[in-house]
C-alpha cells in the first residue's frame, strides 16, 4: 500500500476537440489528473463537485464568454489558478490578463508549458500571502 496522493485535478473548458485533448495530453503528462467540458455550464456541474487545482478556459465558447464566467468563479473560489487559451481578439486577451497566463491561439506547446506553470506559481504566492 503507497501513501501517493492523488493527481492535481485541471479543468478544461475547450469546444475545439483537437485542442482540449492536445491540452489534456500536455496536463497529464505534468501529473494532472483531466476532465474536459466543451460547455460553460458543464463546467459549472464540475465546480458543484469538486475544486480544480487548476482551469484552462477558452474564451469563445457556444454558451458563452469563458473570460466573464471565469471571473464569476474565481470571485466565488479565489486562488485557483486559470490559463486563458484563445483566439480571442488581442483587446479582449489583454481584458483578461488579470485573471491568470493568456495563451493566444495556435499556441506552442511550451508556452502552454510556461503559462501553467506561471498560474501555478501565481497561486502558491497568492496562498503565502494570505
Amino acid at each position: 500500500m503507497t501513501d501517493e496522493a492523488p493527481p492535481l485535478r485541471a479543468y478544461v473548458l475547450e469546444d475545439d476537440p483537437h485542442i482540449a485533448a492536445l491540452e489534456a495530453d500536455i496536463l497529464r503528462d505534468m501529473g494532472f489528473g483531466v476532465v474536459t467540458c466543451t460547455r460553460i455550464v458543464e463546467l459549472g456541474d464540475l465546480m458543484d463537485v469538486a475544486l480544480p487545482h487548476l482551469m484552462i478556459v477558452d474564451v469563445m465558447l457556444p454558451d458563452g464568454d469563458g473570460g466573464d464566467i471565469t471571473e464569476l468563479l474565481r470571485n466565488a473560489w479565489p486562488g485557483i489558478p486559470v490559463v486563458i487559451v484563445s483566439a480571442a481578439a488581442r483587446e479582449r486577451l489583454a481584458e483578461l490578463e488579470p485573471i491568470g497566463p493568456v495563451v493566444p491561439k495556435p499556441f506552442d506547446i511550451e508556452a502552454f508549458r510556461v503559462a501553467v506553470e506561471a498560474a501555478l506559481n501565481g497561486a502558491q504566492e497568492l496562498r503565502s500571502a494570505s
